[in-house]
């Protein structure tokens, strides 16, 4: 796996049951630049960690998945957990 996925990764196991359900809420509505769309959310609600950074990365790539995980992190007003995700940026 490469570097920013496992970092996703990591952040997400991190967090407990209902911010990870907060974080695929956010996720599904998080704003995108033209050329991306958000993953539907009926697609995100039985994810855990592991499969939800799989979801990200197959929608966005490592590169841009890390930044959308960053903004709906930053968004939930956990700043610390983005900023590792912004580090690799």
């Amino acid at each position: 796996m490469g570097k920013k996925r496992d970092t996703i990764l990591e952040v997400l196991e991190n967090l407990d049951p209902s911010e990870l359900k907060k974080f695929k809420l956010k996720l599904a509505a998080v704003s995108l630049p033209d050329g991306f769309r958000n993953i539907p959310r009926g697609a995100l609600g039985s994810l855990d960690a592991v499969d939800l950074t799989d979801k990200i990365v197959a929608f966005y790539r490592e590169d841009f998945g890390a930044k959308v995980a960053a903004d709906v992190l930053t968004d939930m007003g956990m700043q610390e957990e983005a900023s590792r995700l912004q580090e690799l940026q």
